[in-house]
């Protein structure tokens, strides 16, 4: 009963959280530190919630949704902390809501993949991958409000007032993108050392959906850095790279949890 509570405290908050960006972003006087402050708290409840649901009496949960829950959590505080220097605090609007249907989804369907005292090398593997996972999804949100900020310049319309200048969003992504792909080859650098074979039958999928985004993300650099690639052709190597990750983290875990092993998540 003690995770439902402080998952509901951490549902109202980012509830909050959210409300208070989107009224900044329609023009209301809300003060910034109010949504980083309301939102701060609502990552301490999941925090704890996260910590409670990992550490069961069995082991390690490494489950989907705990997973998920994990992702989205890491999601959120580095927009929480970028946002405290940069002005990213616009990306609340996108990642809060998905924070809060990872924070449902593990307190009410929860898949339980007990992994009774894991080798710290395994749990290293893990948070570098999720903490990868995080900043790529952070960019791949950024491109999201990128584009729409471009429409929005193309169409004269100015529904989301408080977007920094075109110029620093499009700092913000490659700022992203850059310490994504460097944890991003960490972690498969890490995966090819200690897991015994990152090509088995359960981990091929994750392995190549990996790889394939990473070469998409190192594509897109490479580009902006040699011909200066930007603007929508940089948003759509993200996106595309986004959908990958995405397939990797998740798509092989729900086809592992779920399918080959007969579990119904639901």
């Amino acid at each position: 009963m003690g995770v439902v509570w402080i998952s509901i405290g951490a549902l109202c908050c980012y509830l909050a959280g959210a409300v208070g960006q989107c009224l900044r972003s329609a023009g209301y006087k809300v003060a910034k530190w109010m949504v980083l402050s309301i939102t701060a708290v609502g990552l301490t409840f999941h925090t704890a919630a996260l910590y409670v649901a990992i550490h069961t009496d069995h082991g390690i949960n490494l489950g989907l949704f705990t997973m998920w829950s994990l992702a989205a959590l890491v999601v959120t505080a580095m927009v929480l902390l970028s946002s405290v220097q940069k002005p990213s605090e616009s990306l609340l609007v996108l990642i809060l809501p998905i924070t809060m249907l990872a924070i449902t989804q593990a307190l009410l369907a929860p898949v339980e993949r007990i992994v009774w005292n894991p080798p710290p090398a395994m749990v290293a593997h893990v948070l570098i991958s999720v903490m990868a996972y995080g900043i790529l999804m952070v960019a791949t949100c950024q491109a999201i409000l990128l584009s729409y900020q471009e429409h929005q310049l193309r169409t004269h319309r100015h529904t989301i007032r408080t977007l920094p200048p075109l110029q620093t969003m499009e700092r913000l992504l490659f700022e992203f993108l850059v310490l994504g792909v460097v944890l991003l080859t960490l972690s498969l650098g890490s995966g090819f050392f200690f897991l015994e074979d990152m090509f088995a039958q359960r981990l091929v999928h994750k392995t190549v959906l990996s790889i394939t985004a990473w070469c998409l993300f190192a594509a897109l650099l490479v580009g902006h850095w040699r011909f200066g690639w930007r603007g929508q052709k940089a948003v759509r190597w993200t996106l595309a790279g986004g959908v990958f990750l995405v397939l990797a983290y998740f798509g092989s875990r729900l086809v592992v949890d779920c399918l080959l092993s007969g579990q119904s998540c639901w």
